[in-house]
């Protein structure tokens, strides 16, 4: 039986209210799509807390074409990153994806729908600054460098391109790793809700 994106997604959904490093964050937020490498690759769900976790959905009906290109992405990006695939899928997913992946099956059995966790992944210890701080807006970016040099005298002509850059490269990487995230937490118009409000929302349904 086909097993879809959104049966995946409700599942992941129902298990991050399990997982004691996300509800012991009172400030978790779960993001649906987001955009890395500017717009190169979308991860399917984001989690933050004092860490950026990403998930990768590969359910029966999609095909693995763009695998290859989302793992370079990820691999700039994200402390943790799993992948959850289709039965079909894991065996090759296997063979593909860095050892520092975790690796999770959907599976359905009697019409039910579950996760197995074949991998359980592991620290990413070749983080790319420039790919993080290339997240932030243009105007998050200028603060942040002000906030730090205290002067925005040469950067306001820049790109974000070109700021992501220096960011990196004047800016203790704890540093940037916090503002990032306060900032994607920070956002008001965006696609992102916070793990509490995400668990109410399910216990509705």
């Amino acid at each position: 039986m086909k097993i879809y994106d959104s049966d995946i997604r409700s599942l992941l959904f129902q298990s991050f209210l399990e997982i004691d490093d996300y509800i012991g964050c009172e400030d978790t937020i779960v993001i649906n799509e987001l955009d890395v490498c500017s717009g190169i690759s979308r991860a399917d769900i984001v989690v933050i807390n004092g860490k950026m976790h990403g998930y990768e959905i590969k359910s029966s009906q999609d095909n693995l074409s763009r695998l290859s290109q989302q793992m370079q992405s990820y691999n700039r990006i994200f402390d943790t990153m799993k992948i959850v695939a289709s039965e079909s899928h894991i065996q090759h997913i296997i063979d593909l994806v860095p050892d520092w992946w975790g690796l999770l099956c959907a599976t359905k059995c009697q019409g039910e729908i579950k996760l197995e966790t074949i991998r359980a992944g592991l620290r990413n210890e070749s983080v790319d600054y420039k790919s993080v701080a290339s997240l932030l807006w243009r105007d998050e970016m200028l603060e942040l460098l002000a906030t730090h040099t205290g002067t925005l005298k040469g950067y306001k002509s820049k790109s974000r391109f070109d700021l992501s850059g220096i960011i990196a490269d004047i800016i203790d990487t704890t540093i940037i790793e916090d503002y990032v995230r306060s900032s994607l937490k920070a956002r008001s118009t965006w696609r992102a809700v916070r793990l509490q409000q995400l668990g109410d929302d399910l216990h509705r349904m």
